[in-house]
Parts: C-alpha cells; structure tokens; sequence
C-alpha cells in the first residue's frame, strides 16, 4: 500500500511514517482496490492535525483528527477513517445482499403464480402413512376412534388401496380406485 504524505509545518520522521503505516495497513484490510491513500499533516497554533483521505473504486473517506501529539492526531485519525470504513463495507454487503434477495423473490413470485396469473398451489408438506390390511368396517372403526380426518388402507377384501374421509356433515366416504 502506497501511502502519499503532505506535511506542512510539521517535520515527518521515519517514526511518524512506521505508526502510520502500521496502523493503515489496519483500514486496507476492508477493501480490495484503494486508489489513493493520503495522509496531509499540519501544524496549526498550538494542535497537530491529520487529514486522511482514501480513495477507491467505488467509495471515499476522509477522517480528520487534531491534538496536541502528532502521533496520537495520527492514530484518532486512522481509528475515525477504520471506524467508516467498517461501516461502509457492512453498506456495501447489505446492499449487495438485499439486491440478490428481491432478484430471487421475484423470481420465485413468477415460478409460483399459473398460467392464468393466480397463484399456484404448491405442497408444503409430505409425510408417510403406513397402508394396513383391513377391511371396510375395520377401516371406520379405527376412523371414528381417532380425531384424524381420513385414514389410508389396503382393504382386505378388493386388495386395493382405499381411502376412508370424515365429511363436514360428519358421515364418511370412501375412495376406491376404478377395477
């Protein structure tokens, strides 16, 4: 990472430039293509100030920090700038995220819905049912004893299977394949 420094005012010792580098490699970790990263220092009265700006393919920060120490200017500086570039990256994952998800829900939306535009039914459950060998009166024996609304069996006497259904008006019916 190439970092360009400004210092107005100020003398910049290898010390400086090591703090600041270390403390910056901290930033690049959030973003792949960094453009151009500079540190502007000054003096003003009596306070250090630095300037970073960061530039990027698809983003720019800026942090500014003053103090009485120009290293601890530094450091506020590159905490504020790590501090925005956290939160941009998060932006950018959100962004890119919730993207995907309206492209998928539209997606789903279209599979869903029939040819006359309605929403199509879809099944939500599967489950087994064991097939017993029982014969008809057995079958509505079981039916009535259990709060089940329909019960699935091999009927002893056809060898076919049958479906046995409570009704809303509270009789049974019976559903036998065609011989």
């Amino acid at each position: 990472m190439k970092v360009d420094y400004i210092a107005r005012k100020v003398t910049l010792t290898n010390k400086v430039r090591g703090i600041a580098e270390k403390k910056l490699a901290k930033v690049e970790k959030y973003f792949n293509e960094i453009i151009d990263l500079r540190l502007e220092l000054s003096q003003e009265r009596h306070l250090f100030v630095a300037d970073i700006l960061l530039k990027g393919k698809d983003f720019s920060l800026k942090s500014t920090s003053s103090n009485k120490d120009l290293t601890t200017a530094i450091q506020d500086a590159i905490d504020k700038l790590e501090m925005q570039a956290r939160r941009a990256k998060t932006r950018l994952k959100d962004h890119k995220r919730h993207g995907s998800d309206v492209r998928e829900e539209t997606v789903a939306e279209s599979e869903d819905l029939g040819e006359d535009g309605t929403e199509a039914p879809r099944i939500v459950e599967t489950s087994s049912i064991p097939v017993k060998p029982m014969s008809v009166d057995e079958a509505v024996m079981q039916l009535e004893e259990s709060e089940e609304h329909f019960l699935v069996f091999h009927n002893a006497v056809t060898e076919q299977v049958n479906v046995l259904y409570r009704r809303a008006d509270n009789n049974l019916g019976l559903i036998a394949p065609e011989a």
